[in-house]
C-alpha cells in the first residue's frame, strides 16, 4: 500500500509542477517593460533644450553670410542626431516610436538642406 501511495505521489507531482511551470509561463509577459535609466527625465530635457536653441539660431541666421548659416545648420543637425539617441535610450513604447519617426524625418530634412546649401 505504501509503495503504490509513493508512485502515485511521485505521479501526481511529475504532472502538477510541469503544468504549473508551463501555466507560469504563459502568463508571464513576453518581454518585461525595460526600467527607466537613472537621469533620463534631465537628458531628455537638455536634448530638447538644446534641439530648440539651436533651431532658433538656425532661423535667426537664415539671411546671414552662407558659412555662418552652414555651421548652424550642420550644429543644428547634430544637436538632433544627439537628442534622437537619447530619445532612443530612455523612451519607450508608443510615444517613442513616435518621437524616433519625428526625429528621423528632421536628421533627413536638415541633411537635405546641408546638401542643397553648404556643398
Amino acid at each position: 500500500m505504501a509503495k503504490r501511495f509513493i508512485v502515485a505521489f511521485f505521479a501526481f507531482i511529475g504532472l502538477i509542477f510541469p503544468a504549473a511551470f508551463g501555466l507560469a509561463l504563459l502568463a508571464a509577459p513576453a518581454y518585461p517593460a525595460p526600467l527607466e535609466q537613472p537621469g533620463c527625465e534631465r537628458t531628455l530635457a537638455d536634448a530638447v533644450a538644446n534641439v530648440s536653441a539651436m533651431q532658433a539660431r538656425v532661423k535667426r541666421l537664415g539671411a546671414s553670410p552662407k558659412a555662418d548659416a552652414c555651421t548652424a545648420t550642420r550644429l543644428y543637425f547634430l544637436e538632433v542626431v544627439k537628442a534622437r539617441a537619447v530619445t532612443a535610450q530612455c523612451k519607450n513604447g508608443l510615444e517613442r516610436d513616435r518621437d524616433l519617426g519625428r526625429l528621423d524625418a528632421d536628421v533627413e530634412n536638415i541633411n537635405s538642406v546641408i546638401a542643397a546649401r553648404c556643398s
